[in-house]
């Protein structure tokens, strides 16, 4: 089945979907990692429209959606996933976020206990002082280098980030493209930049959260992921009273685009258990 994308005005901001909406199926959430798009999840959407009451959203300031000044930091889309989640009626669904999901869906559970059924994310930074690559750790914790790296274009940030990204998938060029203008706009590559920098100030408080979530959480970290470092990944595990960690073989930091099967396994039967055991 192929992704329709269409667009939405959500919490006053006009973002880009996909759905493949199934009454009375259990519910399912995916976003968009960075610098990327929910495109990227193009190879699994098949499989879990048969199954799941299924959509999946660019995040303000990433993929097809508009740029947003006040959705930029990971409080403000913890919040912002609420307003996602009453505009598409999504009672109780289950949440795939890798990357910048991870701590988006952390804050929004930390802050709304129960509206989430279960998590599947990880290859995050998520735990204070972040561990990874240097450019990672600087766009994090430098904002002067925010403002350079800002200055080479989304383009260039796309470029390096894909570099970086993937072991073993080589996607299309209409997709990379698709990436690529995702990071391309008046104040979006800003907001991306801005998502990432907001991490020392908001990290740490989140980690005080981390043992108050009881939903479930399955924490997978690609193998050969030296962007963010496995680290963060185990030690977020540890941290979460429900959870599971485990690792996609031979795959980057992009694990879901690298070993989409494995990645997919783990959704379906981590869900599958949740709700056994419900």
């Amino acid at each position: 089945m192929k992704m329709n994308f269409d667009f939405a005005v959500v919490g006053g901001h006009r973002i880009r979907y996909a759905a493949a909406r199934k009454p009375g199926a259990s519910q399912m959430l995916m976003t968009s990692p960075q610098p990327m798009s929910v495109l990227t999840y193009r190879n699994m959407w098949g499989r879990l429209a048969e199954r799941f009451d299924l959509v999946a959203v660019d995040l303000p300031n990433h993929g097809g959606s508009d740029a947003a000044s006040d959705v930029v930091t990971v409080d403000q889309h913890g919040a912002f996933l609420g307003a996602i989640l009453d505009h598409f009626e999504l009672s109780h669904p289950h949440f795939v976020g890798p990357d910048i999901g991870t701590p988006a869906i952390l804050r929004f559970m930390a802050d709304n206990p129960g509206r989430i059924a279960s998590v599947v994310g990880g290859d995050a930074g998520v735990i204070s002082p972040v561990e990874g690559e240097l450019i990672f750790r600087l766009l994090v914790n430098s904002r002067l280098f925010g403002v350079l790296f800002r200055s080479l274009g989304g383009r260039f940030y796309a470029k390096a980030a894909n570099g970086i990204g993937f072991r073993k998938e080589q996607p299309p060029k209409e997709v990379l493209e698709d990436f690529s203008d995702g990071s391309i706009g008046p104040g979006k590559l800003r907001g991306q930049i801005g998502f990432l920098a907001s991490y020392p100030s908001t990290v740490p408080r989140l980690m005080h959260a981390y043992p108050s979530i009881q939903t479930p959480v399955f924490v997978l970290h690609g193998e050969f992921d030296t962007f963010v470092a496995m680290s963060n990944s185990k030690r977020l595990s540890e941290l979460l009273p429900n959870s599971k960690f485990a690792v996609i073989p031979d795959a980057a930091h992009y694990s879901w685009e690298d070993n989409v099967e494995t990645y997919l396994q783990h959704i379906l039967d981590w869900t599958a258990k949740v709700e056994a055991e419900r």
